[in-house]
């Protein structure tokens, strides 16, 4: 009976990963300003940080992670994914985190065991 149990909650917590990893991230894309103090990168105005191309940067108190690409002049910005989890409550995250820590996790609910488990995005 005990590796029933045991079972089940393997089950639902393959469902609700299997949930999750059919979303993916958002990504934005913004036009990159040239600087030319800076040659050869992208020039943020909100960050006002000069980005070497195809180099990830995670900006503080912003849960993303931002690349160059020098060639389109743009910025590309990914975010955390929305998702939706019936029987699950989003828990807060911690914004200090940087990306993807800072994305949120949820605190699910097994229906047969009424047994609790965290799911990451």
């Amino acid at each position: 009976m005990c590796s029933l149990k045991v079972f089940l909650i393997f089950v639902a917590a393959v469902i609700a990963v299997s949930c999750i990893s059919s979303t993916s991230a958002a990504i934005f894309t913004q036009p990159a300003a040239i600087h030319p103090a800076y040659r050869g990168k992208c020039f943020d105005k909100i960050t006002r940080r000069a980005m070497l191309p195809n180099k990830e940067y995670k900006p503080k108190g912003i849960c993303a992670v931002m690349t160059c690409d020098i060639l389109a002049q743009t910025i590309n910005i990914e975010t955390c994914p929305y998702v939706e989890m019936p029987g699950c409550e989003e828990l807060p995250s911690d914004p200090k985190w940087s990306f993807p820590k800072c994305c949120p996790q949820f605190k699910c609910t097994d229906f047969k065991t009424g047994k609790e488990f965290i799911v990451s995005v």
